[in-house]
């Protein structure tokens, strides 16, 4: 079976491997070591080191597994980050323009002119979208 399979007519074999191809691309385009709800998604657009700790926007899209398209976060030196590769980060190795995935810790405000105000529990640096 799996020779005729190997020896299939031209015509039939290019429309498998697209089928594949396909699934593939729909499966894996942003490899995500986060879990797929958090509570925000997006790129950071300013950072701020002040006393050990680090506050960050981060600017995104609101969507089923995201719950804010803007936030303000504190990154401390508790939280736990994690960078693409899965090994930890340090604060200092946060940049303007990382795709970020963070789950907060505790009670978040709401502010004017963002979503959220927040510290971090956990943050995963991930790659971008547009890669």
């Amino acid at each position: 079976m799996f020779s005729c399979q190997t020896a299939a007519p031209a015509g039939s074999a290019p429309a498998e491997s697209a089928a594949t191809t396909t699934e593939d691309s729909t499966e894996a385009p942003i490899p995500r070591l986060s879990p797929k709800r958090v509570d925000i998604r997006g790129y950071i657009t300013q950072r701020e080191y002040n006393q050990g700790q680090v506050v960050i926007f981060v600017e995104g899209t609101l969507d089923q597994d995201s719950q804010f398209s803007r936030a303000l976060v504190l990154v401390t030196p508790i939280t736990q980050v994690i960078g693409p590769d899965g090994k930890s980060r340090t604060l200092s190795e946060l940049a303007i323009g990382q795709y970020v995935s963070i789950l907060f810790r505790g009670r978040f405000r709401q502010g004017a002119g963002f979503s959220a105000q927040a510290t971090a529990r956990k943050l995963w640096i991930e790659a971008s979208e547009n890669e």
